[in-house]
Formats: structure tokens, sequence, C-alpha cells
């Protein structure tokens, strides 16, 4: 089978090329840079998911598209490419892979679409409450998928929106446990919200149970892990892992104040600030789903611990570089 992923150089797009390479898939690689460590067998393609011309040929290979890039992180990106990337470029490039023959179309939003939720655990029919120019673009392109389904003829196509998926390589959850190991970690809160993780193989896995099965066509889900559990629980898994302390505890609103001021601070900078408003979601927000529509309609069952996940995040940042000492 032929699968194309878009956004294949991001931390889950890196992995999901390795895991459908690996279940013996033909993959092409999509990305506006080509890998630092290209994986053998697999075919690179480096396009601009807003010009068609760049990545037409790509799709007319591909039997299953699966739709990872977006603009996401980047730092002082204009507001004009989040609209371009997330929204405008979905509705050509579903009727050029429906030109093309593809089998099956599966689009990745985010959960973030939903904001905050008023009631926990939410499911995929939780209202939409994004907050953020991201989720924003993200709940505004479900919209063009969900518009574009009537018209997609014989073409299968999904919406996944994923948790918190962290994994090795995954430069934030990295962040968090070097910070707790050092004791530099800072709660902002009482930390009771409620956080939803998913480990990257666990991720992947739900996204190869997905492909090409009809009873997914024309659905959305939402995949994130075994449990959900409260910021303050998921520092102390980190805790467990590392064997570092959070001594840090600060209240929300001098969070607000000390984010607000960094913000601006680093706008006329151009640079990223250490503290955000966004970054303050995370004490916050609560994001915490019952996935039982993913498990009833295509199995999806994954078995990764937060505990367990981050120890393999930890031994990871051990072999690659940061350990408890820098």
């Amino acid at each position: 089978m032929r699968a194309l992923v878009t956004g294949a150089q991001g931390f889950i797009g890196r992995a999901v090329v390795a895991g459908l390479h690996a279940r013996g898939w033909q993959v092409t690689a999509l990305d506006l840079t080509g890998p630092s460590a290209p994986l053998p067998g697999v075919d690179v393609v480096t396009a601009d998911i807003r010009r068609l011309d760049g990545w037409r040929s790509a799709i007319e290979r591909a039997e299953v598209i699966l739709h990872l890039a977006s603009a996401h992180l980047q730092v002082n990106l204009p507001e004009s490419v989040y609209w371009e990337t997330n929204v405008k470029s979905l509705r050509p490039f579903l009727e050029a892979a429906r030109a093309a023959g593809v089998k099956h179309f599966v689009h990745t939003s985010s959960v973030g679409v939903h904001g905050s939720l008023a009631v926990v655990p939410g499911n995929e029919d939780s209202p939409f409450a994004p907050e953020n120019l991201y989720e924003k673009t993200k709940a505004a392109g479900e919209a063009e998928v969900t518009r574009f389904i009537p018209d997609a003829g014989s073409m299968g196509v999904t919406i996944v929106r994923p948790g918190w998926v962290y994994g090795p390589g995954d430069p934030r959850t990295e962040k968090i446990l070097g910070a707790v190991a050092r004791g530099r970690f800072v709660i902002f809160g009482g930390g009771k919200n409620q956080r939803h993780p998913i480990y990257i193989d666990d991720y992947v896995e739900g996204m190869a149970q997905i492909l090409l099965k009809p009873q997914t066509y024309g659905r959305t889900y939402v995949l994130a892990g075994p449990s959900y559990l409260s910021s303050r629980e998921l520092v102390q898994a980190a805790e467990q892992v590392t064997g570092g302390r959070t001594r840090l505890r600060v209240p929300l609103p001098v969070g607000y104040a000390a984010g607000l001021g960094a913000e601006m601070v680093c706008k006329v900078l151009r640079a990223s600030p250490p503290i955000s408003r966004r970054t303050l979601a995370f004490f916050t927000n609560q994001n915490a789903f019952d996935t039982a529509r993913a498990r009833r309609e295509f199995g999806f069952a994954p078995p990764t611990g937060i505990v367990e996940g981050f120890r393999r995040v930890w031994e990871s940042m051990g072999r690659n570089g940061p350990t408890r000492g820098h």
C-alpha cells in the first residue's frame, strides 16, 4: 500500500512515517524541508502545502493520505499563514486527492478545537470553543473538510483529533522532564485541571488502525491515551520518573501577568517568550476525553500509561543528550 504523509518532519509526522514504513507501507514524506536523517526506502518531497504544483505528483502515487501539515508553534509566523495553511489549502488538496483516485484521506485536527471543556470528560460531539489562533484555524479547517465530505465520491474522509501526543523527541515533554529533574519546574495554580496525553507509539497505532476501514469514513475521532489525569498528577509522574521535586508554586494571576509581560518584550525582540498566556493553558484548560467511539468503531485501545511513557522519554534523553545534571 502507498501512503503520503504531509507534515512529515514534525514530531508526530516523523513517527507516522517510520511507523507505516515499518508496517510495510510504501511511504512518501512531504514537508517544507527535507529530513536531516532520511529513512531508507521512504520517498521525500519538499513542497509547500499551499502550492498545488509542488505536491500534485505525490498525490497521484498515493492510495491513502495522512494530512498532518499545519502552522502551529512557529514564532512570529504571520496570521495569514495560519489561515492559508490550516484552512484555505484544504479544499484544493481534497479535490486533487479525489481526482487522483486516493482511497482514504485522514485529516489531522486537534482537541484544541474544543478549547477548555465545560464538561469533563468531553467527546467528539462536545462544543467547539477555540481560544487561540491555532485552535481557531484548526476548527475552521475541520469545517472545510466536513463541507467537502458529501462531495468526496468514493474517497473516504476521516477527521482525527489527537490529544497531547508525547514521546521521545518531543521538545515539550523533554522540557518538562528536564525542569522537574532540576527542581526548576513551576506549577501555576492548584494543578487540578485535567489533561489527556497519548504516547506517540499508541497514536501511530491508532492512525494505522483507521486506514482503509470503511466504518471510519465520514467519521471524527478523538485519539487520546488510556486515562486522563490532573496537571498536578502529570508533574508527580515526572517526579517519579526523574527523581526530581517540584518546589515552585505560583498563583495563576501572577503567571498571567508574567506571561503577558514576556509576550510583549519578546514580540519587540522577535524571540520566543519563556512563558506566555498560552503555555499557562497547561494548568488551566480542561482537556479530558471519552474515547469510546474509537474503541467501539475500530478497536482503539492504547496501552501506555503516563509513568511508562515518561520513563521511555527520560531514558531517551539520557541516551541522546539532556540528563539530570544538565
